[in-house]
């Protein structure tokens, strides 16, 4: 199942109406290279000749999040490459090229216990990302 359809499914399960500005918002994710931010989203639906103002953009990606299929990096937003997988997303991000890679660590229970027991602290949420060059970049 791609992109479209299962943001389709999670969409009806919700109750929420699938609109032509959804379809073309995931869609514009899809072709994207790297992360891009809402202005992008922008200009490539009216590259299309489609158009969406920044608020419904915005409300999309959202729902979108909240179905597990896009991740939000810093205000730029990716596709999922497996919102199936259990683990943490995390992402490797290049700084030279842009290049994203979304990385599944096994990590959690570890982390939480450590914090648990020096901190007192319930972990509940973790997003990582590691800034640095990719393999590509760094042979340059």
């Amino acid at each position: 199942m791609d992109f479209l359809e299962k943001s389709l499914t999670f969409f009806s399960q919700k109750g929420w109406r699938v609109t032509a500005p959804t379809r073309n918002i995931i869609n514009a994710l899809h072709n994207a290279t790297s992360p891009i931010g809402v202005r992008e989203i922008c200009s490539a639906l009216k590259e299309r000749d489609r158009s969406a103002n920044s608020t419904t953009i915005y409300r999309v990606l959202e729902r979108l999040i909240e179905s597990g299929i896009v991740h939000d990096i810093q205000g730029k937003f990716i596709l999922c490459s497996n919102p199936e997988e259990k683990k943490e997303h995390h992402f490797l991000w290049c700084t030279q090229c842009n290049r994203t890679e979304e990385i599944f660590l096994d990590y959690r229970e570890s982390i939480a216990r450590q914090l648990a027991s020096e901190k007192n602290f319930l972990l509940q949420e973790v997003d990582l990302l590691f800034k640095g060059m990719c393999e590509n970049c760094a042979k340059k």
